[in-house]
Protein backbone atom coordinates (compact mmCIF):
# COMPACT_ATOMS: atom_id res chain seq x y z
CA UNK A 1 0.00 0.00 0.00
CA UNK A 2 1.42 3.14 -1.00
CA UNK A 3 0.47 6.65 -2.08
CA UNK A 4 -1.45 7.26 -4.82
CA UNK A 5 -3.67 10.08 -6.85
CA UNK A 6 -6.58 8.43 -5.16
CA UNK A 7 -5.58 8.59 -1.77
CA UNK A 8 -3.03 11.02 -1.29
CA UNK A 9 -4.96 14.00 -0.25
CA UNK A 10 -7.46 12.13 1.70
CA UNK A 11 -4.45 10.56 3.90
CA UNK A 12 -2.62 14.27 4.12
CA UNK A 13 -5.74 15.81 4.70
CA UNK A 14 -6.89 13.35 7.70
CA UNK A 15 -3.27 13.89 8.86
CA UNK A 16 -3.22 17.33 8.72
CA UNK A 17 -6.74 17.58 10.42
CA UNK A 18 -5.47 15.64 13.07
CA UNK A 19 -1.77 17.62 13.77
CA UNK A 20 -3.36 19.42 17.12
CA UNK A 21 -4.42 16.85 18.75
CA UNK A 22 -1.26 15.35 17.71
CA UNK A 23 0.79 18.26 19.09
CA UNK A 24 -1.51 18.33 22.68
CA UNK A 25 -0.73 14.52 22.83
CA UNK A 26 3.29 15.18 22.45
CA UNK A 27 3.02 17.39 26.10
CA UNK A 28 -0.23 16.24 28.09
CA UNK A 29 -1.11 12.74 26.33
CA UNK A 30 -4.76 11.15 27.11
CA UNK A 31 -3.69 7.55 26.53
CA UNK A 32 -0.84 5.47 27.55
CA UNK A 33 2.49 5.76 25.54
CA UNK A 34 2.36 2.08 25.29
CA UNK A 35 -0.95 2.16 24.16
CA UNK A 36 0.08 4.68 21.46
CA UNK A 37 3.10 2.31 20.10
CA UNK A 38 0.14 -0.70 20.05
CA UNK A 39 -2.04 1.28 17.44
CA UNK A 40 0.84 2.46 15.64
CA UNK A 41 2.27 -1.48 15.34
CA UNK A 42 -1.45 -2.43 14.84
CA UNK A 43 -2.22 -0.11 11.81
CA UNK A 44 1.41 -1.13 10.40
CA UNK A 45 0.51 -4.70 10.71
CA UNK A 46 -1.83 -4.15 7.87
CA UNK A 47 0.05 -1.42 5.78
CA UNK A 48 3.33 -3.49 6.20
CA UNK A 49 5.88 -0.80 6.27
CA UNK A 50 8.87 -2.26 7.12
CA UNK A 51 10.41 1.04 8.18
CA UNK A 52 7.54 1.72 10.77
CA UNK A 53 7.71 -1.74 12.16
CA UNK A 54 11.21 -1.57 12.76
CA UNK A 55 11.13 1.91 14.73
CA UNK A 56 8.01 1.17 16.63
CA UNK A 57 8.68 -2.16 17.80
CA UNK A 58 11.69 -0.68 19.04
CA UNK A 59 9.88 2.33 20.73
CA UNK A 60 7.01 0.22 22.04
CA UNK A 61 9.13 -2.31 24.13
CA UNK A 62 11.28 1.27 25.36
CA UNK A 63 7.24 1.97 26.95
CA UNK A 64 7.22 -1.09 28.41
CA UNK A 65 5.20 -3.79 26.00
CA UNK A 66 6.54 -7.05 26.08
CA UNK A 67 8.58 -8.54 22.73
CA UNK A 68 6.07 -11.43 22.72
CA UNK A 69 3.00 -8.70 22.28
CA UNK A 70 4.86 -6.85 20.09
CA UNK A 71 4.74 -10.16 18.04
CA UNK A 72 0.96 -10.95 18.69
CA UNK A 73 0.04 -7.45 17.54
CA UNK A 74 2.04 -7.54 14.22
CA UNK A 75 0.52 -11.40 13.74
CA UNK A 76 -3.05 -10.44 14.65
CA UNK A 77 -2.99 -12.39 17.70
CA UNK A 78 -4.57 -10.33 20.21
CA UNK A 79 -6.59 -13.09 22.04
CA UNK A 80 -4.89 -13.01 24.80
CA UNK A 81 -4.87 -9.08 25.53
CA UNK A 82 -8.98 -9.01 24.76
CA UNK A 83 -9.30 -11.32 27.89
CA UNK A 84 -6.63 -9.51 30.11
CA UNK A 85 -7.67 -6.04 28.77
CA UNK A 86 -10.53 -5.37 26.79
CA UNK A 87 -10.13 -1.87 26.33
CA UNK A 88 -6.56 -1.89 24.96
CA UNK A 89 -7.96 -4.80 22.49
CA UNK A 90 -10.98 -2.69 21.44
CA UNK A 91 -8.29 0.26 20.52
CA UNK A 92 -6.19 -2.05 18.32
CA UNK A 93 -8.76 -3.85 16.55
CA UNK A 94 -10.34 -0.32 16.20
CA UNK A 95 -6.77 0.82 14.21
CA UNK A 96 -6.73 -2.94 12.27
CA UNK A 97 -10.21 -2.35 11.24
CA UNK A 98 -9.07 1.52 9.78
CA UNK A 99 -6.40 0.39 7.81
CA UNK A 100 -8.54 -2.64 6.56
CA UNK A 101 -10.97 -0.12 5.36
CA UNK A 102 -8.20 2.23 3.72
CA UNK A 103 -8.33 4.64 5.79
CA UNK A 104 -12.08 4.72 6.82
CA UNK A 105 -13.67 4.34 10.28
CA UNK A 106 -17.33 3.36 10.93
CA UNK A 107 -19.69 4.73 13.17
CA UNK A 108 -20.00 1.80 14.86
CA UNK A 109 -16.34 1.65 15.39
CA UNK A 110 -16.06 4.88 17.24
CA UNK A 111 -19.41 3.72 19.39
CA UNK A 112 -17.52 1.08 19.92
CA UNK A 113 -14.62 2.72 21.41
CA UNK A 114 -16.62 5.44 23.71
CA UNK A 115 -17.73 2.74 25.66
CA UNK A 116 -14.10 2.45 27.24
CA UNK A 117 -12.70 5.82 26.40
CA UNK A 118 -13.40 9.47 26.79
CA UNK A 119 -14.30 11.39 24.08
CA UNK A 120 -10.56 13.49 24.32
CA UNK A 121 -9.07 10.05 24.18
CA UNK A 122 -11.04 8.63 21.08
CA UNK A 123 -9.98 11.52 19.28
CA UNK A 124 -6.58 11.40 20.56
CA UNK A 125 -6.44 7.27 19.33
CA UNK A 126 -8.41 8.29 15.89
CA UNK A 127 -5.55 10.83 15.35
CA UNK A 128 -2.54 8.42 16.14
CA UNK A 129 -4.47 6.34 13.38
CA UNK A 130 -4.09 8.65 10.70
CA UNK A 131 -0.68 9.73 11.80
CA UNK A 132 0.48 5.90 11.43
CA UNK A 133 -1.80 5.65 8.37
CA UNK A 134 0.26 8.45 6.47
CA UNK A 135 4.03 7.28 7.39
CA UNK A 136 3.11 3.93 6.78
CA UNK A 137 2.10 4.45 2.78
CA UNK A 138 4.28 7.21 2.65
CA UNK A 139 7.08 4.42 4.04
CA UNK A 140 5.88 2.32 1.42
CA UNK A 141 5.95 4.78 -1.34
CA UNK A 142 9.56 5.13 -0.71
CA UNK A 143 10.46 1.82 -0.33
CA UNK A 144 8.78 1.43 -4.25
CA UNK A 145 11.00 4.19 -5.36
CA UNK A 146 13.96 2.84 -4.01
CA UNK A 147 13.44 -0.79 -5.22
CA UNK A 148 13.26 1.03 -8.97
CA UNK A 149 16.19 3.19 -8.29
CA UNK A 150 18.16 0.25 -7.82
CA UNK A 151 16.26 -1.57 -11.20
CA UNK A 152 14.67 -3.78 -9.02
CA UNK A 153 11.12 -4.27 -7.82
CA UNK A 154 7.95 -3.66 -9.29
CA UNK A 155 7.26 -0.87 -11.68
CA UNK A 156 5.50 2.22 -10.09
CA UNK A 157 3.45 5.30 -11.50
CA UNK A 158 5.25 8.69 -12.33
CA UNK A 159 3.25 9.80 -9.03
CA UNK A 160 4.88 7.52 -7.17
CA UNK A 161 8.03 8.08 -8.44
CA UNK A 162 7.81 11.69 -7.49
CA UNK A 163 6.38 11.33 -4.12
CA UNK A 164 8.91 8.89 -3.08
CA UNK A 165 12.00 11.15 -4.65
CA UNK A 166 10.31 14.15 -2.36
CA UNK A 167 9.83 12.04 0.48
CA UNK A 168 13.62 9.68 0.62
CA UNK A 169 15.03 12.05 2.15
CA UNK A 170 12.74 13.25 4.80
CA UNK A 171 13.13 9.32 5.72
CA UNK A 172 16.52 9.30 5.83
CA UNK A 173 16.69 11.70 8.98
CA UNK A 174 13.64 9.85 10.58
CA UNK A 175 16.02 6.80 10.37
CA UNK A 176 19.28 8.61 11.68
CA UNK A 177 17.03 9.96 14.58
CA UNK A 178 15.67 6.81 15.69
CA UNK A 179 19.11 4.49 15.51
CA UNK A 180 20.40 7.73 17.96
CA UNK A 181 17.68 7.68 19.93
CA UNK A 182 18.36 3.69 20.19
CA UNK A 183 21.84 4.70 20.92
CA UNK A 184 20.81 7.40 23.47
CA UNK A 185 17.95 5.50 24.80
CA UNK A 186 15.54 8.93 24.59
CA UNK A 187 12.67 7.27 24.78
CA UNK A 188 13.32 4.75 28.09
CA UNK A 189 14.03 8.40 30.09
CA UNK A 190 11.16 10.09 28.81
CA UNK A 191 8.88 6.71 29.44
CA UNK A 192 10.46 6.63 33.43
CA UNK A 193 9.68 10.45 33.30
CA UNK A 194 5.70 10.02 32.37
CA UNK A 195 5.39 6.59 34.50
CA UNK A 196 6.41 8.72 37.52
CA UNK A 197 4.05 11.89 36.46
CA UNK A 198 1.39 8.69 36.31
CA UNK A 199 2.25 7.73 39.84
CA UNK A 200 2.38 11.00 41.31
CA UNK A 201 -1.31 12.01 39.81
CA UNK A 202 -2.70 8.17 40.51
CA UNK A 203 -6.59 10.16 39.24
CA UNK A 204 -5.07 10.80 36.11
CA UNK A 205 -4.87 7.26 34.21
CA UNK A 206 -3.90 7.62 31.11
CA UNK A 207 -6.18 5.02 29.20
CA UNK A 208 -9.73 3.14 29.41
CA UNK A 209 -11.00 5.87 32.97
CA UNK A 210 -14.00 7.69 32.05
Amino acid sequence: RTLTPDNFFKTVANFVASSPVLARAMVRPNVSFALREKIFLAVTSINDCRYCQWGHSHWAMAHGVPLEEVNQILRHQIESLEARNPAEAVAILFAQRYAEQLDQCDPESIENLRKYYSDAQVNEILAYVRFITFTNLSGNTVDAFLGRFRSHGQPISFFQFVVGAALAPVLLVVILLAKLDRKLGIVELRSRWYRRRQDASPNQDSQGDR
